[in-house]
């Protein structure tokens, strides 16, 4: 029996892993790992992570175990492996597989975190290779499932996660239409309402920016992201994008920076919105890119 102890990354980047039988493999989820998952899903104002749920319908069906190691254990780790960059779950994981290994049984870890990969490598603990987990995703089923089945469950979820991120692409380019709108119509507008009509709705216009931005990060990450690229692209309409027309001005090299510093506000938001989700992970993982 080979115990493999899963990683919080690992779970948000391959979630059918929870839903895996494969014979002589033990597929372990340290308790601070669920903690992390918690935590994370309340900094980013939700109830409580959606994983959780598959987490426990893999346990109740016996794809998944949870080990939680007691206090003076975790002390004992934590001394040993005292590193700075070292989370608690980082010291879960290395922990539990030193004690298999300990026990002589066989034990890998399943992580993307490159910290935790160089310090499992010290201690001779063995890490499961990418490829090695796509081997084992390849063992899904996903024939005939029945509807309360972790694997349906886990198929869904997938589902629910990339249409969540089609709407926030599709409600910030809705958004950014109606910016342009109303902005091809400001002067008429204005010329309906007298000043402070127009200071009112200026206000009510930051306030609901700001609600939308709480409220649908995403979708503010892409609207704000398009407003940037029309914002510089209306500096070079009026020369007909003509380079040699150009004068970089300090009022035209203002705008410009001005306009790219909204990109990155945006991509800065969208980031934040995506960081739990599979996206955000790859995203991580091949750029270096997010937290």
């Amino acid at each position: 029996m080979t115990n493999i102890i899963i990683d919080s990354n690992i779970i948000v980047r391959y979630p059918q892993i929870l839903g895996l039988r494969i014979p002589n493999i033990n597929f372990i989820i340290p308790l601070e790992v669920i903690s992390e998952l918690n935590i994370r899903s309340e900094k980013r104002g939700a109830a409580y992570d959606v994983r959780l749920d598959l987490i426990e319908k893999a346990i109740k069906e016996g794809t998944i175990s949870i080990i939680n190691s007691d206090g003076p254990t975790l002390a004992k780790y934590n001394r040993l492996l005292y590193n700075n960059r070292l989370s608690s779950v980082d010291i879960a994981l290395l922990a539990g597989a030193i004690e298999f290994k300990n026990k002589n049984q066989q034990v890998k870890i399943a992580t993307l975190d490159k910290i935790v990969i160089d310090i499992a490598e010290q201690y001779d603990i063995q890490v499961l290779s990418k490829n090695e987990i796509l081997n084992f995703l390849s063992e899904f089923n996903d024939d005939g499932l029945k509807k309360e089945s972790i694997e349906h469950l886990i198929l869904n979820y997938e589902n629910t996660e990339t249409k969540t991120f089609l709407k926030g692409l599709s409600i910030g380019i809705i958004t950014c239409l109606i910016g342009i709108i109303l902005y091809n119509n400001i002067e008429l507008i204005i010329s309906k309402i007298n000043i402070w009509g127009t200071i009112i709705m200026i206000l009510l216009v930051g306030i609901c920016l700001f609600i939308f931005r709480e409220k649908q990060r995403l979708s503010y990450g892409f609207f704000e992201f398009f407003v940037g690229v029309g914002a510089i692209i209306i500096l070079f309409i009026p020369n007909n994008f003509n380079y040699q027309k150009l004068q970089f001005t300090l009022d035209f090299n203002l705008k410009l920076l001005g306009g790219l510093y909204i990109m990155v506000r945006g991509q800065d938001n969208i980031i934040k919105a995506i960081k739990d989700t599979k996206i955000g992970i790859i995203i991580k993982d091949k750029f270096g890119i997010g937290i």
